[in-house]
């Protein structure tokens, strides 16, 4: 087969079975899709509060993720392993994309850890001018009271 053709025969299973049917993996990714679009939305909505590199970070993740997905579609629904050097060629696609997603995750992981440790530390600083402040307040009292 050529061409068009080819991929159409493709695309309908004629050439071969592909590792699952598209009639389960092509609504499985859709709302998967779904899913991803709608937390990158709540996100977008929220980017006041949330912290920019976190936001940077997971907009990068969920695009990939958005990319993957029908990516992953495609691979377990429409190719047939019978075309061995589309099959492969798209398998590593794939495992190279999903591995980018795993790192990002983790970059993700330890930019949390990073946050957690400044915010703690601002705490600390700002529990720490606070009871500066009311032993000052204190021992201004105990001054004015020992006068009077």
């Amino acid at each position: 087969m050529s061409g068009g053709a080819g991929f159409a025969a493709l695309l309908l299973g004629v050439q071969g079975q592909a590792v699952l049917p598209f009639w389960l993996v092509g609504p499985l990714a859709l709302v998967t899709m779904v899913v991803i679009a709608g937390h990158l939305t709540a996100m977008r909505s929220a980017r006041e509060v949330i912290p920019a590199s976190r936001y940077r970070l997971r907009t990068v993740n969920g695009a990939m993720m958005l990319t993957v997905t029908p990516l992953l579609a495609f691979a377990f629904g429409v190719i047939p392993p019978a075309e061995a050097k589309l099959f492969v060629l798209v398998w590593f696609v794939c495992v190279g994309l999903l591995s980018v997603v795993v790192c990002l995750a983790l970059v993700d992981a330890a930019n949390n850890v990073r946050l957690v440790l400044v915010a703690r530390a601002r705490l600390r600083d700002e529990q720490a001018a606070e009871l500066s402040a009311l032993i000052g307040e204190g021992r201004a009292a105990e001054g004015s009271g020992a006068d009077g």
